[in-house]
């Protein structure tokens, strides 16, 4: 072994026994490139192929476009962006829905654990020491596992950083990879010049595998994407093949900037490579307003600021200079009026490559106001950038100071002064780091404009709760979460009675039907807009009076009853009946009445020994008064005028009422005592039964024997087939037992 081997062997022994504070401080951004950790935890086997996109902007926004489509085309898909905002659970979706976050926990916690068993193992055998695996590789582990256990059939993975050594690039199943515009960012782990960053990124390539590039990329950029998929043998597909396929866009409807045409050419080209047949419409796909969270997109704070603002602040996680550069062509193209002043809320992260005061510069004009902020520093994430920097470099372009918030770094506090200033009339932007954006989202009182709902609890989720709640009470969330994970398991497709094997038979609706349903899907749409409409005028009508917004008023009223009666009379020819609005707020027994509770037959004790016909005598001999005389049943058998009294003497104690409502114990003990004379009297009332038996002619007491007497158990049968055996065998309790050779004399058997 080399000396090198045996130094680093000494070194993590050193390290693993020496005390946390003996330690040297490790660097507070955990980023450590390579695939040699993860491809230890991912599962072995990928049942799901997967769609690659990378590129310095841009990608995650082709990741959204990507779900569009496949949720359009009814494809069971995965997604998978980072950073994940505001949870670490949203960086994964199923079908556009966020996985269940216990499910997401469960998993990262496997994934974990599996890594520290098998790190213990492999740590000194091979004199290298990898540390513990990084979050972003934890993160992309686990949804690599959800993908397999959701059992998705395409997953879409956004490359965290660079391409060739990033932990997304340990996928083994790839259909077809997207790289968007490439820029300078992350020089400090990919390299100073754009040649090498692109040199990087085109590590996501596969041999056969074809790839749809950005064709706005610079030419050096062109060059390196192609020489490198020449190398390997694969194809480069430009986006500019897909212009053809969104010809039919709806300008007036839609506005498409040139950065997301880019993305939206990038998304139609990588699916038509999968799907050559199925075309997606691109009015309906951009209706469905497929953007992440923290890009472009439009968020309420009035509760954040106590009223102070009730229009929303746009939000986009810009840090480079390719998205600053895009959000300030969408600022001054979109929300600027002429020489309007717009707000500023910024937060960058700290770093050595990063162009501070270029893109201050590029955003902001000498009539802005500008809050630089601070976000939380915490482990695995990089410091934020100081606000005194910002500052200082904004009051190059700002002359007035009171344009520059002096206050509390906070993000909250900032957004109160920017409302403050603002009004309700100019724009406000938050933009930055998208860790910033990450807790801002986190802050009560922000209500983005886009909800993405999360999935139910599933029957992993069903049996964490079920060990949880035998080790302690759940919380409010844990016990509602376990609900749901109860209705989940009943309600689940295999566990349901349509389904007959692997197939389901689900009822077929008939087309007429389907076309009533779309109808009015489409007319509820259109009355929902319209309401959105009429909310958003009657709000501005409230500070004046507007002749012209009034007609345009009755106008919408006008057609939003128009669509409403055209959904009324779809749903009319679906239901077939008018839908009664006031049976609504009407519960289940009010409409059904409130059902039997099914009697349940009580057994008592006498009736499992077999005595019922005489205690139903005692009771009656109890409760009859003394001058009638109940008749004998000519089957009823004669008893002792004793073993009665006992049982009459039982039943009264165990009908006895309770003394003292506080204490229980006299009744209880009345109440068993009783039960336990009429135990110790049934084997006397068994032998008065066997001795006052009528026998009939010609029976022989052999048979008579052999036979229990009603009423008599098992005991007295057991006792019957003794006696019998004795009465056959007389001497047989007499004899004695042989000895030894007796035995083996008598048996016939030779003597070992």
């Amino acid at each position: 072994m080399s000396a090198a081997n045996d130094i680093q062997r000494i070194l993590a022994r050193i390290k693993g026994i020496l005390p946390a504070h003996r330690q040297a401080p490790t660097a507070q951004r955990n980023i450590k490139l390579g695939l040699e950790r993860i491809s230890r935890v991912v599962p072995e086997e990928q049942t799901w192929t997967g769609i690659h996109v990378g590129g310095t902007n841009g990608k995650g926004s082709i990741c959204a476009l990507l779900s569009a489509m496949f949720k359009l085309s009814g494809i069971r898909h995965g997604t998978y962006i980072s950073p994940a905002l505001p949870e670490r659970h949203n960086g994964i979706m199923i079908n556009e829905i966020y996985v269940n976050k216990r499910m997401h926990e469960l998993e990262l916690e496997h994934v974990e654990m599996a890594y520290k068993r098998l790190a213990s193992r492999w740590t000194f055998a091979h004199a290298e020491d990898d540390g513990d695996i990084t979050p972003f590789e934890l993160e992309t582990a686990t949804a690599f596992r959800i993908f397999n256990k959701m059992k998705v059939q395409y997953g879409i993975v956004e490359v965290g950083m660079g391409g060739l050594s990033d932990a997304t690039n340990v996928m083994k199943q790839k259909a077809v990879t997207v790289i968007s515009k490439i820029d300078l960012d992350h020089q400090e782990y990919l390299g100073n010049t754009i040649k090498d960053i692109a040199q990087i990124k085109a590590g996501i390539m596969q041999p056969g595998v074809p790839c749809v590039v950005d064709y706005t990329n610079p030419p050096e950029v062109m060059d390196v994407l192609q020489k490198h998929a020449q190398s390997i043998g694969t194809n480069i597909s430009l986006s500019s093949n897909a212009l053809p396929l969104i010809q039919d866009i709806d300008r007036e409807k839609f506005h498409v900037p040139e950065y997301e045409q880019q993305n939206l050419l990038c998304a139609t080209l990588a699916f038509q490579h999968l799907f050559p047949n199925l075309k997606i419409d691109t009015n309906k796909l951009l209706s469905l307003r497929p953007r992440l969270p923290g890009r472009m997109e439009p968020v309420y704070v009035s509760e954040l600021t106590n009223g102070l603002r009730k229009k929303s602040i746009l939000v986009d996680g810009a840090h480079n200079m390719l998205g600053v550069k895009a959000l300030a062509e969408f600022v001054n193209g979109n929300l600027r009026k002429g020489e309007q002043p717009v707000t500023w809320v910024m937060g960058l992260s700290s770093s050595k490559s990063k162009p501070f005061a270029k893109m201050i510069e590029t955003l902001v004009l000498p009539q802005d106001n500008l809050a630089f902020v601070e976000y939380a520093p915490s482990s695995h994430i990089p410091p934020p950038a100081p606000a005194e920097l910002g500052r200082s470099v904004a009051a190059e372009i700002i002359t007035d100071d009171s344009r520059l918030y002096a206050g509390c770094k906070s993000i909250g506090k900032s957004i109160e002064w920017a409302c403050s200033i603002a009004g309700e009339d100019d724009p406000i932007v938050l933009t930055g780091s998208l860790y910033m954006i990450r807790e801002f989202y986190k802050m009560s009182g922000v209500e983005p404009t886009k909800k993405i709902r999360s999935r139910r609890p599933g029957r992993s989720q069903l049996w964490y709760y079920t060990q949880l709640a035998e080790k302690r009470s759940l919380t409010m969330e844990e016990a509602r979460e376990f609900k749901q994970a109860r209705r989940h398991w009943r309600l689940y497709p295999e566990n349901s009675p349509i389904f007959r094997g692997d197939t389901a038979t689900s009822p077929v609706t008939p087309e007429n039907i389907r076309k009533l349903q779309s109808s009015a899907a489409l007319h509820r749409t259109q009355t929902e807009g319209y309401e959105q409409a009429i909310r958003s005028i009657k709000a501005d009508l409230q500070g004046g009076d507007d002749a012209a917004l009034c007609k345009s008023l009755q106008d919408l009223e006008a057609k939003r009853q128009e669509h409403r009666n055209e959904y009324n009379a779809a749903m009319l020819q679906i239901r077939g009946r008018v839908l009664d609005s006031g049976q609504k707020s009407l519960n289940y027994e009010s409409i059904f009445g409130k059902p039997e509770k099914a009697k349940r037959k009580v057994t008592t004790i006498m009736v499992r020994e077999g005595i019922q016909g005489i205690v139903g005598e005692a009771a009656k001999e109890e409760t009859t008064s003394s001058t009638k005389e109940t008749k004998p049943d000519k089957e009823q058998l004669p008893v002792k005028e004793e073993t009665m009294r006992f049982i009459k003497d039982g039943m009264s104690a165990i009908r006895e009422p309770r003394a003292d409502t506080n204490d229980k114990k006299p009744f209880r003990d009345a109440k068993f005592g009783g039960a336990k004379r009429i135990r110790g009297n049934m084997k006397s009332l068994r032998e008065d039964r066997d001795t006052t038996m009528p026998l009939r002619e010609g029976d022989k007491q052999d048979k008579l024997m052999e036979v229990s007497p009603p009423g008599s158990g098992a005991l007295g049968a057991k006792e019957n087939v003794r006696n019998q055996r004795e009465r056959r065998n007389p001497s047989r309790n007499s004899l004695e037992k042989p000895d030894g050779d007796e035995a083996w004399l008598r048996s016939g058997l030779p003597k070992i």
